[in-house]
C-alpha cells in the first residue's frame, strides 16, 4: 500500500507540473502575440495615413470693394455706378513668393478691352538670378528707352499719393490691388453698366477670371425729363 500511495502522490505531482508549464507558456504565447498585433495595428494606421488625400494648394483670388482696404473682403460684385467713385480690386496670391508681374484686364460688357493694368510686385527675398531673369521678360513695359518704371505700378514700392503701398495682406495671405476709376471717367460719361469681365494674369499666364457688374443709372422722374426736354 505505501508503494502505491508513493506512486500516486508521483503521477500527480507531475501532473500538477505539466499543467503549470502548459500555463505558462500560453501566457507567455499571449504575451508574444500582442506586440506583433500592435505592431500590425501600426503599419495598417500607417498606410492608411499614406492613402488619405493631402490638401490641395489654394489658387488665387479676387474681390472688389468701394475703399482701398482688405478688411472690406466680401463676395459683393454689384455696384452701382452713379454712387462708385473707384472699384477696388484686390487678386489675392497664395503661396506666391518673388518677383512677378500681374495684369488685370478690364473688358466692357461688351466683351472689348477698356484698359489693362501691370503691376510688378515681390513677395519674401527674391534671388539676384530671378532678379535679373525677370527684367529682360518685361523690359518693352516701358517705352520710351531707357525705360520709364512709373509707367508700370511698383506694388512694393510706397506711393507718395494716395494708397500708401498695392501689396498688402488679406487673411494671412499676399494681395495685390488695382484701381479702376469710375466716378468722372468715361464710363461714368457714357454710362458703361452691365456686367464686366477681369482676366488676371500672372507672369503673362492666365490665372483667373471674374465678373463684377455696374448698375445702372435709375431713370429720371417724368418731370425732371420733360424740363430737360424743354431746356
Amino acid at each position: 500500500m505505501g508503494r502505491i500511495r508513493l506512486a500516486i502522490r508521483i503521477f500527480a505531482s507531475l501532473g500538477l507540473l505539466l499543467c503549470v508549464s502548459q500555463e505558462a507558456a500560453a501566457q507567455s504565447s499571449k504575451r508574444l502575440v500582442k506586440p506583433s498585433e500592435e505592431k500590425g495595428d501600426s503599419i495598417s494606421e500607417a498606410r492608411l495615413g499614406l492613402r488619405r488625400p493631402q490638401p490641395r494648394p489654394r489658387g488665387p483670388e479676387i474681390f472688389y470693394c468701394e475703399m482701398p482696404d482688405t478688411s472690406c473682403r466680401t463676395t459683393q460684385d454689384t455696384f452701382p455706378i452713379a454712387d462708385l467713385r473707384d472699384l477696388f480690386v484686390f487678386v489675392v496670391w497664395p503661396g506666391v513668393s518673388g518677383q512677378h508681374v500681374q495684369t488685370v484686364e478690364f473688358l466692357l460688357p461688351g466683351g472689348s478691352i477698356y484698359s489693362s493694368k501691370r503691376t510688378r510686385f515681390s513677395i519674401g527675398r527674391a534671388s539676384p538670378v530671378a532678379a535679373m531673369a525677370m527684367a529682360p521678360a518685361y523690359k518693352n513695359d516701358v517705352l520710351p528707352v531707357p525705360p520709364a518704371p512709373h509707367l508700370i505700378a511698383d506694388a512694393n514700392k510706397v506711393h507718395p499719393e494716395g494708397i500708401p503701398t498695392l501689396l498688402m495682406k488679406s487673411r494671412g495671405d499676399s494681395s495685390v490691388l488695382t484701381v479702376l476709376p469710375v466716378g468722372g471717367t468715361y464710363i461714368t460719361q457714357r454710362d458703361l453698366s452691365g456686367t464686366w469681365r477681369v482676366r488676371v494674369l500672372l507672369d503673362d499666364r492666365l490665372a483667373l477670371e471674374s465678373e463684377f457688374t455696374l448698375v445702372p443709372r435709375p431713370p429720371a422722374p417724368a418731370g425732371k425729363a420733360e424740363e430737360k426736354a424743354e431746356r
